[in-house]
């Protein structure tokens, strides 16, 4: 039996096929008027796939929908005064210094928001009270109203329906007949806070009509295969949920490169790591600790400026990747991105008449060869790129060669930016961490950013610029499910908490049972959300019994450097994740000893060597415990390593390369 996983990118789509911890990898040019297409032809080239076999998918289609604005048209039901919440928000302002800030439209227009008269508040008894239901009648013309608005997609979002969701439900039931996909906010996300709850809902129900429509699509095509989509806080999720709650996998591609990246890590015995992801069209920086799961995950995440407060693995981005366009501001400043050349044209070398590229300026300046980019089934154009360097040079008043490495300058103090956002912002030392770093330009990077950051060393893991696709391949499935709470923790003991965690368990093993799991395979993982009575955000931590309040205080210390431990606290939130973990391969290690001679391949003449030529060594012939000393450059099928002078590279356990200073 055979899993695939697939990264469909905006340049390149990657595939990775595990048929008994055996790996293969294709990596062909994405098709972005339908990305099913690329991905069923690289499924073809691994050999295809039978009943039994699953395809693992990382897709962008919701994401891209989102950044270009390309949504369904989507209804607005809510309580009646209420229907500017999703427009008013926070009042934050996107810009604070701006004369005249431009807020982002709202995914539905004001003539499509719809009032309902329904109001209910907190009991004094606990639960909900409720003051004001809408009946049948009004239910009615509401239906009504809704099919002449030319809506694809509904949301409903009620006050309080975290707490008590049966009233959105008979909304929906009654609005069913439309026969429009219904997205109720409290399923989708149970938990306070309005207006990321009815953002969530909006957002989901704006992007049902596009993803559905993919998933059926290429799930038809597969035939007897299943189809999982990875989610967005790293674990997989059938299609058929997936197409219902597409906010569930906005960054489904991203996440499944830190997925791999943390198994990599693992094998090569790494613990805290910081990724660093580069692609053709940006780069993902993420910080990755070997413990605590659930609390990896952030509910804080926004796509052109629509909130999702759905779990997602913390991911900061940026527009560089080595796609990203060179060009030269009003100002004469030299520039790298946030544009991308994409897949078509391509950079410059693609011999498209692309524009230039930090592709081009690593090819330019020797780290690339012409005839070995993906293994040799891309020819690169030396012409085309040289010159774009001598034009760029003439713009800036230096030789073509100082123009290249300034716009790798340009491109690596980007990246050491968000490397610093991950790492120091979040309260790691940089010294105690590794990075691993990945994606098809990821290895031309590495040494240089952990050089230039003061991390200990740096990983390039095996397939590097395969390596979501390989993430989603090993992705385990999981199921996440959660209870607002907003009760004392004193009110809320360990027996009164228990009681909820069994209801949330049973809800999320079921899904995995129904996904095809087996119920004894299925590993529970228990969450509390904590602040202080007061604060308006709070920290997530593992249920830890009657030792739960000294945690949190102790955590909180940690986190912010003070704690206030007269200070009630409060039960937030409950979370149960239930995880499935896919079986990993048996990776052994081997002794230390010099790469072998017939792994040199040629040598090439680079600002690497300071102008003189360096061996080019087949990463494929490198065993666990070969060592290369620099400089040097590794060439694979998906990815080029640079190893500098004073470095050495040392194949791990599992196939992937060290890179630490010193011999």
């Amino acid at each position: 039996m055979a899993t695939l996983g697939v990264d469909t990118g905006g340049t390149f789509t990657d595939l990775v096929r595990d048929e008994g911890g055996e790996l293969t990898a294709e990596k062909l040019p994405s098709t972005p008027d339908d990305p099913s297409r690329a991905v069923l032809e690289g499924a073809a080239r691994l050999g295809g796939l039978g009943p039994g076999d699953e395809l693992v998918h990382g897709t962008t289609v919701a994401l891209n929908a989102l950044l270009t604005g390309d949504t369904a048209p989507v209804a607005l039901v809510t309580n009646a005064g209420f229907r500017d919440l999703i427009e008013i928000g926070r009042q934050d302002r996107p810009d604070l210094y701006a004369l005249h800030p431009v807020k982002p439209e709202p995914l539905v227009e004001r003539a499509r928001r719809f009032e309902v008269g329904q109001r209910s508040f907190p009991g004094r008894a606990g639960g909900l009270e409720h003051a004001a239901t809408p009946d049948a009648a009004e239910l009615d013309a509401l239906a009504r109203r809704i099919r002449r608005s030319g809506a694809r997609g509904v949301a409903v979002c009620l006050l309080h329906s975290y707490a008590d969701p049966s009233i959105e439900r008979r909304v929906a039931e009654h609005l069913a007949p439309l026969g429009l996909p219904i997205t109720c906010s409290a399923d989708l996300l149970p938990e306070h806070r309005e207006y990321e709850r009815f953002s969530t809902a909006v957002v989901n129900a704006a992007l049902v009509p596009k993803v559905r429509a993919y998933l059926e699509r290429l799930g038809a095509a597969l035939g007897d295969a299943r189809l999982s989509v990875l989610q967005s806080s790293g674990g997989t999720l059938p299609a058929a949920r997936a197409a219902l709650e597409p906010a569930r996998v906005v960054f489904s591609g991203p996440a499944g490169g830190v997925v791999g990246a943390a198994r990599a890590a693992r094998e090569a015995g790494l613990e805290r790591i910081v990724t660093l992801d580069m692609g053709g069209t940006s780069t993902d920086v993420a910080f990755h600790a070997a413990e605590g799961r659930l609390e990896d995950a952030v509910t804080d995440t926004e796509v052109a400026g629509h909130p999702i407060g759905i779990a997602a693995l913390d991911i900061h981005t940026i527009g560089c990747g080595g796609g990203s366009i060179v060009h030269v501001d009003a100002g004469g400043v030299l520039r790298v991105g946030p544009a991308s050349a994409g897949a078509v044209p391509g950079p410059a070398c693609y011999g498209n008449g692309g524009p230039l590229t930090v592709t081009d300026a690593h090819l330019f300046l020797g780290h690339l060869a012409p005839g070995s980019f993906l293994g040799g089934a891309m020819e690169l154009d030396e012409r085309a790129t040289a010159v774009g360097f001598e034009r760029l040079a003439r713009r800036l008043g230096t030789t073509p060669t100082r123009a290249a490495e300034a716009v790798l300058d340009v491109a690596r103090a980007a990246m050491r930016r968000a490397l610093g956002v991950m790492s120091m912002q979040r309260g790691e030392d940089p010294a105690r961490l590794a990075l691993v770093a990945f994606g098809g330009a990821g290895g031309l990077q590495a040494a240089a950013l952990a050089d230039a950051g003061g991390l200990s060393g740096a990983l390039v893991p095996r397939l590097p610029g395969c390596l979501s696709a390989f993430g989603m391949a090993r992705a385990d499935a999981t199921a996440d499910r959660s209870a607002a709470v907003l009760a004392p923790l004193s009110d809320h003991g360990v027996a009164r908490r228990k009681a909820r965690f069994a209801e949330l368990a049973k809800e999320a093993r079921d899904e995995l049972v129904a996904a095809g799991h087996r119920a004894r395979a299925v590993r529970l993982e228990f969450g509390v959300d904590l602040r202080y009575e007061g604060q308006s955000f709070e920290l997530t931590l593992p249920e830890s019994g009657r030792a739960l309040e000294d945690d949190f205080h102790r955590r909180h210390a940690e986190r912010y450097g003070w704690r206030l431990d007269d200070r009630a606290v409060q039960v937030v939130q409950l979370r149960v994740r239930g995880v499935v973990e896919r079986p990993a391969g048996e990776v052994t290690g081997g002794r230390a000893r010099r790469a072998p001679g017939s792994a040199v391949v040629g040598e090439r003449r680079t600002a690497l060597g300071a102008g003189d030529a360096v061996p080019v060594v087949s990463r494929e012939a490198l065993s666990p415990g070969h060592y290369v000393d620099g400089p040097a450059i590794l060439e694979e099928y998906s990815g080029t390593t640079l190893v500098p002078g004073g470095w050495r590279a040392r194949v791990t356990a599992g196939g992937h390369l060290a890179l630490a200073r010193g011999r």
